[in-house]
């Protein structure tokens, strides 16, 4: 796609990079992500904190797990403290741009906390519990809890090894592709990025208003 005339600190970001994006092709959407990017870093030498990151998804594409959103935060910075421009817009272009197979890989890694390659019984639990609702106030929540994802491994776990593969994973969401967030929500849905997607190329009206409440918190 034609790039867009850099500003400052695109300038610091190499050409290569800014082409593999999907963003726009006439550069609207970089740059004004670049703007919202530099507004909120205006008092932390442009490097995004993690309260911003997190106050941002969650105004903006209505992202409000807090483990996932730490996870998403630990993905995509590296293990660093702070993001910069180019890991904030590599962020925004997966949420906004990814294709499935993309969804599909992305989404596991936030869900494979210890980075083995399996889903385990426990990283479930610790994903799935906050959002378990008690009918009974007498029933054990991590009982309930505990034979649910004993449901789910009968839906996920192909080979019946015990965990769920990266295969046994995209082979369920293929032949299901609702359960491709099962286990929390990763990205945002198709009509906060269509809304995104809209404001960034037009009326950034609701973007600035949430943005200010941003900075001046």
């Amino acid at each position: 796609m034609p790039l867009p005339r850099l500003n400052s600190e695109q300038k610091k970001l190499d050409r290569a990079f800014l082409s593999s994006l999907n963003f726009d092709e006439t550069g609207i959407e970089i740059n004004r992500l670049s703007l919202i990017f530099n507004k909120l870093c205006i008092n932390n030498n442009y490097q995004l904190t993690r309260e911003y990151f997190r106050d941002f998804l969650s105004k903006i594409f209505d992202l409000n797990d807090e483990t996932i959103v730490e996870r998403l935060f630990i993905l995509i910075g590296q293990g660093e403290k702070t993001l910069s421009l180019k890991q904030f817009l590599s962020a925004i272009n997966l949420l906004l741009y990814a294709s499935y197979d993309e969804q599909i890989k992305f989404i596991f890694r936030v869900y494979d906390v210890s980075a083995d390659g399996n889903l385990q019984r426990e990283e479930l639990f610790t994903f799935l519990r906050k959002d378990l609702l008690i009918v009974n106030e007498k029933e054990d929540a991590d009982m309930i809890l505990h034979e649910f994802i004993t449901l789910l491994f009968k839906k996920f776990d192909k080979d019946h090894d015990g965990v769920i593969s990266f295969d046994d994973y995209k082979r369920t969401c293929q032949e299901n592709p609702t359960l491709i967030q099962c286990f929390g929500q990763v990205l945002p849905r198709l009509f906060r990025k269509q809304m995104v997607k809209s404001m960034l190329n037009g009326n950034m009206s609701i973007i600035s208003k949430n943005e200010n409440n941003l900075t001046r918190e």
